[in-house]
């Protein structure tokens, strides 16, 4: 078959491993999608999109930017007060269908497909990032992050990892999986660095809601100099959880967007249209959120409390985001120790080496699934216990 070979190095995480767990009993801590399997959208969101509905809007979303009027309005006046952006609708704004998309296409533009280019990618981060770049025909750059500064980025591994072949930097803030919210003198030293290497950023900002301990969050694009090197991808369905709706934006220098408008159309086409009337009713009433933060605020402090009674077993408190980035080196490597969960305790986590290869020895456990908060705490419980077992076999239990 003429297909290219390039493809053959997209790597998939592997769900067979899942498919062992009892499903009378299973608890499943994987997947970034707040309250799974339990229905949650608030009934404002629900009553707009079908509304949008009963109105026969079902028709392409062909207006500027490929947003319906009342959600071009509400994201205007969400990226001033929330991100202190100001943007022009017409020229610096486009809807996309899921912030997956809005980060393959913002790589994309970056990046001159089979010619050598690299992009430099946080690792441990997200992993799909690592694929779009292997997918556009580029190569990925690791540029690590180390446990002892909390994850965070420094200036000095982002000079070791760049060349003249590089093209661009990929940033998940908060990071994805580590939870780490960048300081403020570190998002500076980024900012020089691009700079100084005349580089372009693309910031996945789905978890900006999603901050702990009223840490400062700063949007990259409001940086001196910055907003005409960054791709900021905005999305939905961690922002308000609206994971079905496959509905995010993107904000960047108008020759940028007037770029994407027509790789977009070609690609994908517009995005869905009655759910951006859902999600525009979400941001004008985003308060629900402020509740679901108190459950992921108890949760987060309740499984960091368990973790951290495990012999071998480090985590650190999470910043931002939903999950525990769960530092298991002293019990095995990452898949040994998701596989001895799967069998022990009937609870799904995901494995760090899925996040990198500098996830490795890591799990990464999300505190936001299922509805029922004694569930959560009911896997926890199994966790702390299947895995203190298997330190005891580790040595690591004093007698």
């Amino acid at each position: 078959m003429k297909i290219d070979a390039s493809w053959l190095n997209l790597k998939s995480p592997d769900f067979e491993p899942y498919t062992h767990l009892d499903p009378d009993k299973k608890l499943m801590l994987v997947g970034a999608d707040p309250f799974f399997p339990d229905p949650c959208i608030p009934d404002h969101i629900i009553e707009a999109t079908k509304k949008a509905l009963d109105g026969g809007h079902t028709h392409y979303a062909l207006d500027n930017s490929y947003a319906v009027p009342p959600l071009k309005e509400t994201l205007v006046k969400k990226l001033k007060e929330f991100n202190q952006l100001d943007v022009d609708p017409e020229n610096e704004l486009i809807v996309v269908p899921s912030s997956a998309f809005g980060l393959y296409a913002g790589i994309r533009i970056c990046v001159r497909p089979n010619m050598g280019d690299e992009v430099l990618n946080i690792d441990p981060g997200f992993a799909e990032n690592f694929n779009d770049v292997v997918q556009i025909g580029a190569t990925s750059i690791s540029v690590p992050v180390y446990p002892e500064d909390g994850f965070q980025v420094r200036r000095d591994e982002l000079e070791k990892a760049v060349t003249p072949n590089t093209r661009c930097l990929v940033l998940t803030h908060p990071n994805n999986p580590t939870s780490t919210v960048y300081k403020r003198e570190v998002l500076e030293d980024i900012a020089a660095f691009l700079e100084d290497h005349d580089l372009m950023v693309v910031v996945d900002q789905s978890f900006e809601r999603n901050i702990y301990d009223n840490r400062e969050y700063i949007t990259f694009a409001t940086l001196k100099g910055m907003k005409e090197r960054t791709i900021s991808v905005f999305g939905t369905s961690k922002d308000l959880g609206l994971t079905g709706f496959r509905v995010a934006y993107m904000v960047a220098p108008k020759q940028i967007i007037d770029i994407l408008k027509i790789a977009t159309f070609n690609y994908v086409g517009p995005t869905n249209t009655f759910a951006q009337y859902g999600v525009a009713a979400g941001y004008q009433d985003p308060s629900y959120v402020d509740e679901w933060m108190k459950v992921f605020n108890y949760r987060r402090q309740y499984g960091w409390n368990l973790l951290n009674q495990i012999p071998g077993v480090k985590c650190q408190l999470p910043e931002g985001g939903y999950f525990f980035w769960v530092d298991i080196r002293a019990l095995g490597t990452s898949t040994e120790v998701r596989d001895f969960l799967i069998k022990d305790a009937n609870v799904g986590v995901s494995p760090g080496n899925w996040f990198g290869t500098n996830g490795e020895g890591y799990l990464r456990i999300m505190f936001s699934t299922m509805k029922d908060t004694l569930k959560f705490e009911e896997a926890m419980q199994r966790i702390h216990k299947s895995l203190s077992k298997l330190a005891e076999t580790k040595g690591l239990v004093n007698p």
